[in-house]
């Protein structure tokens, strides 16, 4: 099984390593299938050249430093010698997604940061701060003082396929503005650093120091925020969905914080006899799900009509939606198929994460 790394450097080194799940088989695209697809662009001998040219002001490198006091225990063996006081320096990327100076990253790359340096394509260097960050989804948005800065837009969702041609952008190892070409493999991966998103997968090649960059199509629309990559494999990196992102970045903006939806349901995965689906255990007295009519011992089997196989995809789909959304839940009880309507509520503190 390949290990996983967030692909920072030094401090902004990502969640922690872990197996790819069993759950890496791709599941269904998020988007229907009967949305119209934009049109699609021809890749020519200066296509790529000309997209980088367009889009390579609107990445951007971020330095970090994280300052931890020493233990004073060192003290005792080394003496005065011992600075009271050590830093962690970490590189990572990030793109411009609003000309007032709003820098979308991964939460890894600033995580615990004391100091963010942002380096412009010019070469300028500005400090950052951190508008708001979202460690279950790993991403953060952060503010430089500058205007008039070249921002890129999100995808929509049904304009990214498998064997989409993408270009990866950021500072693998440090070496800002680096470009690599592939395409998108695979879409709604299951990995361990994340039980909320499912990833893109591409083989555009992604290293450490790459964290926060975007992934991009051939319109420089971005598709992804590269996040991750396997450790024993090659050309297999995750980057976190534009329909993902956008939706946590609106947020993180207005509200500087995330507001989970909640279902309230207590739960387990079940599959026998070819049925799989998630088992309700418990409704939480007076949550969504009690009020929405559903029971102890119903069985969800989807979501909206989007077919929901264990509770890594419960999650996942309820990620996506806003509290206040009504969803509709395809359920079986006792045996027998039906729907109920489940409108979500903003999550409470210490809530169950579903």
């Amino acid at each position: 099984m390949a290990g996983l790394i967030g692909i920072g450097i030094g401090v902004s080194v990502g969640p922690k390593s872990g197996d790819l799940l069993a759950s890496t088989a791709s599941r269904q695209p998020s988007q229907p299938a009967s949305v119209a697809r934009a049109p699609s662009v021809m890749l020519g001998s200066d296509t790529i050249a000309n997209l980088v040219e367009r889009v390579d002001g609107s990445v951007v490198s971020i330095d970090t430093i994280a300052r931890s006091e020493v233990d004073p225990l060192f003290g005792l063996f080394f003496g005065d010698s011992v600075p009271q006081t050590q830093e962690q320096r970490g590189v990572g990327s990030g793109f411009i997604v609003d000309e007032s100076g709003l820098i979308v990253t991964n939460h890894h790359v600033i995580r615990e940061a004391n100091e963010i340096s942002v380096a412009l394509a010019s070469g300028r260097r500005l400090q950052g701060r951190v508008v708001g960050s979202d460690p279950a989804n790993d991403l953060a948005l952060i503010k430089v003082n500058d205007k008039n800065l070249p921002a890129l837009r999100f995808a929509a969702a049904e304009q990214t396929r498998v064997g989409d041609w993408v270009l990866a952008i950021g500072s693998p190892l440090g070496l800002s503005h680096t470009v690599s070409v592939g395409i998108v493999s695979a879409l709604n991966r299951g990995i361990a650093i994340s039980d909320r998103v499912n990833f893109l997968q591409t083989d555009a090649a992604i290293n450490p120091g790459n964290s926060g960059g975007p992934l991009l199509n051939l319109r420089g629309d971005v598709v992804g925020v590269n996040t991750a990559v396997a450790t024993q494999g090659q050309g297999i990196g995750f980057a976190i969905p534009a329909w993902t992102a956008q939706n946590i970045v609106n947020q993180l903006r207005s509200k500087g914080r995330v507001q989970r939806s909640w279902l309230g349901v207590s739960i387990r995965d079940f599959a026998q006899d070819n049925l799989t689906g998630i088992a309700v255990m418990a409704t939480a007295p007076g949550g969504p799900a009690e009020k929405g009519g559903l029971r102890p011992g119903d069985l969800i089997i989807a979501v909206d009509d989007r077919p929901v196989k264990n509770s890594r995809d419960l999650l996942s789909t309820l990620n996506d939606r806003a509290a206040g959304i009504t969803v509709k839940l395809t359920i079986i009880r006792q045996g027998v198929r039906d729907t109920v309507k489940v409108v979500l509520q903003a999550a409470p503190g210490n809530y169950p994460e579903r």
